[in-house]
């Protein structure tokens, strides 16, 4: 297999902030000593990007490299990408609309809009993959950097013969369940390395409907690390942090190390347990697979909400409560199976959980699940903001 060991892609997605935090030139300089022996790096294949939400001013920094290896990684070509340096490319991560991405599956409309401003230059690179003898193309990114190599990863796959492995480092969520099954289906399981730290809060948006890849054998190619405590935080989304976790390890021994399985009957049990639940990263994974988990009950099939829904998160949050709504009414082991998400959720939000059929509205579900939503973005974004002014990197 042709996959690139972790501390590799580790030492990539860290040095890649060479490009911001000294310049260009200087960034350059350092990553040319470093990797020279290695990589064949040209300053002309340095891509910048342009980041932030409509409306507002937009930043355009250097955001990576592409380049071919040499050496022990000749036939090899590498597209890396950095992640948040600057409180404009945040804004980006909470612009949650959707667009179609390069598989016409829904994607986040802000990851696309920055994998589009680097398009062009990223082009010729890719349109010469075949001239010059490459094997093996890899997608690597930490943050912001993750979700724009997973864009990445997608195009390459979409216009070219190329299947690219992707390693992300604390990658937010880049597309609902089509692009995320879609991505699955086209590199497999076995190309994609997502590695994350359990307290980082990061991969923990953007909320639901967004998801994950891989979709499938997620259990089997995981790449879970633990980290202190039980509240999400920005300190462990330190890319410093994730080289020193990642180590000397190979990819093997990082897998499988997650105590906690979101199979369907693990689910079910999370929602019938009577012990209160709080805000923390692993009540957040667990309400996101029971969301999808209780729809898959209501609609016998989740395909057909999450594969065609394109548009604003409101329009999501509508859906969603309409259909959960409609479940409690269909029989009383659905409905049951909905009451308990619905308190589940309200006990994260630090509500009393009282609450009967008759209560459940369509808007009274509809407005918990933005307040959740609302939540998870606030907080991430509070802690993130605190990393920067700690002059970490994001």
């Amino acid at each position: 297999m042709a996959k690139i060991p972790p501390i590799f892609a580790a030492n990539l997605a860290n040095s890649v902030y060479d490009l911001s935090r000294f310049g260009i030139d200087d960034g350059f300089s350092v990553l040319s000593e470093r990797y020279g022996n290695q990589l064949d790096l040209k300053k002309s294949q340095v891509t910048k990007g342009r980041t932030g939400g409509p409306g507002v001013l937009k930043s355009r920094t250097a955001f990576g490299f592409v380049c071919v290896g040499k050496d022990a990684y000749k036939g090899h070509a590498f597209f890396v990408l950095r992640g948040t340096q600057y409180l404009a490319d945040w804004l980006t991560n909470f612009n949650i609309g959707t667009s179609r991405s390069f598989h016409a599956q829904p994607v986040h409309d802000g990851f696309k809009r920055a994998f589009n401003s680097m398009r062009d230059q990223m082009e010729p690179f890719i349109t010469a993959l075949g001239q010059q003898g490459i094997h093996s193309v890899h997608c690597v990114g930490h943050s912001l950097g993750g979700a724009l190599a997973s864009v990445t990863a997608e195009y390459i796959d979409a216009t070219t013969q190329h299947k690219p492995y992707l390693y992300t480092f604390g990658a937010p969520r880049v597309g609902l369940h089509g692009f995320a099954d879609k991505l699955t289906t086209n590199l497999t399981p076995q190309k994609m390395f997502r590695v994350y730290h359990r307290t980082d809060i990061v991969p923990c948006i953007p909320f639901w409907p967004f998801t994950h890849a891989p979709t499938r054998l997620a259990d089997t190619y995981d790449y879970f690390q633990p980290s202190p405590g039980d509240f999400p935080s920005g300190t462990w989304h330190d890319m410093g942090l994730y080289e020193k976790t990642v180590g000397r390890n190979n990819w093997q021994t990082l897998r499988g190390r997650r105590n906690e399985h979101f199979n369907d009957p693990a689910i079910e049990s999370w929602l019938n347990k009577k012990s209160p639940v709080s805000f923390t990263v692993t009540n957040l994974e667990w309400v996101d697979k029971a969301i999808n988990y209780v729809l898959k009950k209501v609609l016998g099939g989740l395909g057909a909400l999450l594969t065609t829904a394109v548009g604003s998160a409101l329009t999501l949050m509508d859906r969603l409560a309409m259909i959960l709504h409609q479940g409690i009414d269909i029989s009383k082991s659905l409905g049951s199976l909905v009451l308990s998400l619905v308190r589940k959720i309200m006990e994260i939000l630090g509500m009393k959980p009282l609450l009967k059929a008759a209560d459940a509205t369509y808007q009274f579900i509809r407005n918990l699940f933005l307040r959740l939503s609302q939540r998870v973005s606030t907080y991430c974004q509070r802690v993130l903001d605190d990393v920067l002014v700690k002059g970490q990197s994001a």
